[in-house]
């Protein structure tokens, strides 16, 4: 901690982008392989960096992230939606703690609550929020320490 402290901003900045590649590679092994694949099968769709994560802005209505990669919806314009893009970001920093558990964890639980019609209409006849289930607001909630951190 006292290194990072007395390293120029720029230093720190790469050092955790590299310390994120790193864990995500190697901690968070299962889900970047499959983001990876993911990613080049979508290289003809619009990418970016975005805090260390190459993000994906596709023509799919919902947003995903599996481990360094997260792909979100285009908008009119071309451009990610920023509140889905910090969202999902979220869910990478959920990868770097969760690890090899992240797919078992936070992965299957989010696509079957965001997919399957039970979860749609439960959450249409209780007025829930998509993002009520407690891995979308853990998600939600490091998105925002992260970017108290980041200013």
């Amino acid at each position: 901690m006292i290194l990072l402290k007395s390293m120029k901003k720029t230093n720190r900045k790469k050092l955790k982008k590299h310390a994120y590649t790193a864990a995500q590679w190697t901690w968070g092994l299962p889900q970047t392989l499959i983001g990876a694949a993911l990613y080049a099968a979508h290289r003809k769709d619009d990418h970016f960096d975005y805090r260390g994560a190459k993000a994906t802005a596709w023509n799919r209505d919902a947003g995903i992230s599996l481990g360094k990669f997260i792909f979100v919806p285009r908008r009119a314009g071309g451009n990610a939606e920023k509140f889905l893009l910090e969202h999902e970001y979220g869910h990478t920093i959920q990868s770097l703690i969760l690890g090899p558990f992240y797919l078992l964890v936070v992965g299957a639980p989010s696509m079957l609550w965001n997919r399957l019609p039970y979860f749609k209409s439960k959450r249409r006849r209780t007025g829930k929020s998509y993002y009520s289930a407690t891995f979308e607001k853990t998600a939600n909630a490091l998105a925002a320490l992260s970017n108290k951190e980041k200013k």
